[in-house]
């Protein structure tokens, strides 16, 4: 366990010395596919420069998706099954292992060239967590803690933020998922990322009225950018 303070990227400036921004973006409520075309349309404009660094913040109806490490052997109940309860299950080119995302969950898609931040993946995603667990202290007094060895932030051994990220040319696709009022009994249809021994968090169980995903989003995306050291642009 690794309780280290990931050191702060100095902001960012292009060559006129204008400060590079994390354009970001709140859709509500959206089909997990249509949010995988974006990203990829999103990260393709990225690697070509046409774009800056771009976060997506929204919600998906209730999905499953599936990483590249265990795939359907994470899923307690079969596809067939999961369709009749309203649950998509999609396979993902991310790393990690099976997510659900449902109503009540700030979903974070991050499309970030990390050769311009000048920081490593397993950086990056420390450095992500250090906002979710700043957030959670400050706001809420819930102490959660970053584990290096199964990259999520938790609050004792339950895990309340999510991370599983896809890296090409060194720019990011994919993100993070945030349970702020998940239902939390539909995570029994999945072994979450694949460990047996681990539980999950929401954070309606730490506060009588957990913010919205819409409500949250403004900050969230400004604390992600300072942590990158990039300035947040709506």
């Amino acid at each position: 366990m690794n309780h280290s303070k990931p050191n702060r990227p100095s902001l960012a400036t292009d060559d006129l010395g204008t400060q590079k921004q994390l354009l970001w973006h709140y859709w509500g409520k959206l089909p997990y596919q249509e949010a995988w075309l974006q990203q990829k349309e999103f990260r393709k404009r990225r690697i070509a420069g046409e774009i800056p660094d771009t976060l997506m913040l929204l919600e998906h109806p209730p999905t499953i998706t599936l990483g590249r490490l265990r795939g359907e052997k994470s899923l307690q109940a079969s596809e067939k099954d999961l369709l009749e309860q309203g649950v998509t299950v999609i396979r993902s080119d991310r790393g990690g292992d099976a997510t659900l995302h449902a109503p009540g969950q700030l979903v974070g898609y991050l499309i970030v060239n990390l050769h311009e931040r000048r920081i490593s993946l397993p950086r990056f995603v420390e450095t992500l967590a250090g906002v979710f667990i700043t957030y959670l202290r400050k706001e809420h007094r819930v102490d959660a803690h970053y584990d290096t060895t199964f990259p999520g932030v938790w609050i004792g051994s339950d895990k309340i933020v999510a991370f599983g990220f896809h890296l090409q040319e060194d720019v990011t696709m994919h993100g993070f998922a945030f349970n702020l009022s998940t239902h939390l009994p539909l995570f029994d249809l999945i072994v979450p990322c694949g460990l047996q021994q681990k539980g999950v968090a929401s954070l309606q169980q730490y506060t009588e009225t957990p913010p919205t995903p819409e409500a949250i989003a403004p900050l969230l995306a400004h604390s992600i950018a300072s942590s990158l050291g990039l300035v947040a642009q709506s």
